[in-house]
């Protein structure tokens, strides 16, 4: 089957210093190699950088300090309030992300302003007990997933884990298909069409919630169109949020095997039984076991399996089905 898939352009808010910008309190940058060498090939990028924006570049470092049952954020030597500062920015900025309709965004991990998640919370005296003091979320980063709920966000960090880097990337390009759908003035035609073709894709997230998007799809006519898409995009956003596993991947290898299986030859049949449980035992990666029911949809031809998302989620180049690791 040769590859003739169209992807959409993805747009990502991304903290500024993991493009390589030199805004961190150091004056220095702290560039990732995926964000800036890989997604930004992919992707329009929608930067943000509170503290160099309000405190300036370079800075003193800033933590975020309990005051009298409020979160602060003071500077660590002077213990300078920047609270009211870095709330403008992130407001209007979020705003901004907002309205720009983005797909996800990637986060600085450890700042007390973009990290996503165990970001310490100090006492007034600057102490930190561990696990009897609070840990939370930056103070931009909480107020972008208190804005928009259902995002995509995640943390550089986080990201070189292979199995959190495929499912991300499969998010952000769902969401942005999903975007340019909307985007298109779809009839019902087009809505059945949608869901139809990612059919397998949303089988190796979350079975339930794909009977629940198809009970909504089969339910929807001319007049209630409107209605259904802004309920079917609260399911898919959460579908999007379930990570992928190795045994509902498989049982999605077995359903599309099966409109092949009788035609198969006994040496066919058990090569693919063997490379997909060498995929479950962690011995091949996903990338194997697709290439081989390609070869089989372009011998034998599928105009329905032809059509799925499954087979091409997101760019060949970014690999990320070639490694053991981006499925547990």
């Amino acid at each position: 089957m040769q590859q003739t898939t169209e992807f959409p352009r993805l747009k990502i808010a991304v903290s500024d210093c993991l493009k390589g910008v030199e805004c961190r309190y150091n004056g220095g940058h702290a560039q990732d190699d995926f964000v800036k060498n890989q997604l930004a090939q992919y992707a329009d990028f929608v930067p943000f950088c509170p503290e160099a924006a309000v405190i300036g570049t370079p800075r003193e470092t800033v933590r975020l300090v309990d005051v009298n049952g409020q979160i602060r954020v003071l500077g660590g030597k002077s213990h300078t309030d920047y609270t009211d500062g870095l709330q403008d920015y992130t407001e209007k900025r979020v705003e901004l992300i907002k309205q720009r309709n983005v797909d996800g965004a990637v986060v600085k991990s450890r700042s007390p302003s973009c990290g996503l998640e165990r970001i310490k919370v100090y006492r007034e005296t600057g102490e930190w007990f561990g696990s009897t003091d609070p840990m939370g979320q930056g103070l931009f980063t909480g107020h972008l997933q208190k804005t928009l709920p259902h995002l995509a966000i995640e943390e550089e960090g986080r990201l070189q884990d292979a199995w959190l880097r495929e499912n991300f990337v499969v998010r952000l390009y769902t969401t942005a298909r999903w975007r340019e759908f909307l985007a298109s003035d779809p009839n019902l035609a087009d809505f059945q069409a949608f869901h139809r073709n990612h059919k397998y894709l949303m089988l190796t997230k979350s079975p339930s919630i794909h009977r629940e998007m198809g009970a909504l799809v089969a339910t929807t006519r001319k007049d209630n169109l409107y209605q259904s898409l802004l309920g079917y995009q609260n399911k898919l956003s959460e579908l999007l949020a379930y990570r992928t596993k190795r045994g509902q991947v498989r049982h999605v290898l077995d359903q599309i095997y099966g409109f092949f299986k009788h035609q198969l030859s006994s040496g066919e049949k058990n090569l693919y039984h063997q490379t997909v449980q060498e995929f479950i035992q962690g011995v091949v990666p996903l990338i194997t076991v697709i290439k081989i029911l390609e070869q089989y949809l372009m011998h034998y031809g599928s105009d329905y399996l032809a059509e799925q998302v499954f087979f091409h989620p997101y760019p060949a180049e970014l690999a990320l089905r070639s490694k053991i690791t981006a499925y547990r």
